[in-house]
């Protein structure tokens, strides 16, 4: 199954350590989409990565190829389904493909919260790993953490 990370999951050495048999399939852009940090994550201290539709927006992320068990997995780790719930979603390659995947929204976003530090720096890690788009990166960059 094909599984389409915009946050963390993006690094691959985090998404290798829930999902060890992943395999990189491409990285690509949800037209319609904006990021967005909802709630307050105690393990990350700050904000998490969610995507909300917004018509002429972009969100920017990769797209995994992994197991049904390795969802499961995925699934507690997100805290589906009280946390994030399952969207398909149709996403671009740079070829201009479209790829079907699922990506995690969150069910219930609260109030929009800063990330820390460190949580924004794992999203440009793998951003900058991946190859996205010079601009995206500038994008995350530009994202204001918590202090």
């Amino acid at each position: 199954m094909l599984y389409f990370a915009y946050g963390s999951n993006m690094e691959r050495f985090q998404l290798k350590r829930l999902c060890p048999k992943a395999k990189f399939v491409a990285a690509v852009v949800l037209a319609d989409y904006e990021l967005a940090f909802s709630g307050n994550s105690p393990m990350w201290g700050g904000g998490i990565a969610d995507i909300r539709e917004r018509l002429g927006k972009t969100v920017e992320g990769v797209v995994w190829e992994i197991s049904e068990a390795e969802r499961k997995v995925l699934d507690e780790y997100e805290g589906y389904p009280a946390l994030y719930l399952h969207k398909e979603v149709q996403v671009r390659n740079r070829a201009g493909k479209v790829i079907t995947a699922f990506a995690y929204i969150m069910a219930n976003p609260g109030r929009e919260m800063a990330p820390s530090k460190r949580y924004k720096q794992l999203l440009i890690s793998g951003a900058e790993e991946h190859g996205l788009s010079d601009e995206y990166i500038e994008f995350l960059e530009s994202i204001r953490p918590l202090t």
